[in-house]
């Protein structure tokens, strides 16, 4: 008989690839536990982050709702409430008829100027392009602003997607009087089946985009997108102005 035909040697062998096939498959398992136990860290972290970062949104975002109420609050006391309280005086001193006629007008037209911060006349009844040509025509006074509008369909958007469009523009519009410079913005909306696109370019200073700080601004205009469910880019150099480029699905 062959040594390697011997029973004993032939157990040998069974028991060295019996415990080799074991370590191997041992082996495999504690690389695909380990691989597994690294992708659900790294999701977990994934997920912290992303909570994290809806929790600033949503603080920022109420931040930005006090800082519109005390701003509207500030406009009611320091300027219609002022003005109601001079043609209250007046009309105790009895002045005449005409000057307070012309005081009410100021404080009707104030009024009507607070009632459109808050909500724009005929949200329901105005078509998105209708509402973001209004809100930039009280800008013209400070810079040229061009306005393109490109609507493909027959139906409008609902009253909460309009508002938010809205607040998009005004903050935009808002960080370039601020932080710009500029005086020629470029304003373009597309409404097609498939969704809809906003752009706003300026030819302001512009700024280094690999340096952008988040501010309040910022903050408020990313939780805009997240609730409309939009994707945006902000493209821009120093002394080549800005495109803010933002695009949803409807």
């Amino acid at each position: 008989m062959e040594k390697w035909q011997d029973p004993k040697v032939i157990a040998i062998w069974i028991t060295i690839i019996v415990v080799l096939i074991f370590t191997i498959i041992l082996f495999v398992v504690k690389i695909m536990h380990a691989g597994y136990k690294r992708m659900t860290e790294a999701n977990l972290r994934e997920a912290q982050t992303l909570l994290e970062h809806q929790k600033k949104l949503m603080e920022t975002n109420l931040e930005a709702q006090e800082k519109e109420r005390g701003r509207i609050a500030a406009d009611l006391h320091d300027s219609l409430i002022g003005k109601l309280t001079l043609i209250r005086m007046k009309s105790q001193i009895g002045s005449p008829l005409p000057e307070i006629e012309g005081l009410l007008g100021e404080s009707i037209t104030e009024a009507r100027r607070i009632s459109h911060d808050l909500t724009p006349p005929l949200l329901e009844f105005s078509r998105a392009e209708e509402l973001i040509e209004n809100v930039l025509n009280p800008w013209r006074e400070k810079m040229g602003i061009d306005f393109y509008s490109d609507v493909r369909v027959g139906g409008d958007l609902t009253p909460d997607v309009k508002i938010q469009l809205l607040r998009v523009a005004q903050e935009l519009l808002t960080n370039i009087i601020k932080h710009a410079g500029a005086t020629q913005v470029k304003v373009a909306f597309r409404h097609t089946a498939s969704g809809i696109a906003l752009s706003v370019t300026d030819n302001g200073k512009g700024f280094d985009t690999k340096q952008l700080k988040k501010g309040l601004g910022l903050n408020s205009l990313e939780f805009r997108m997240q609730y409309l469910n939009a994707k945006y880019k902000v493209k821009s150099a120093i002394g080549k102005g800005t495109t803010t480029f933002m695009a949803a699905s409807i």
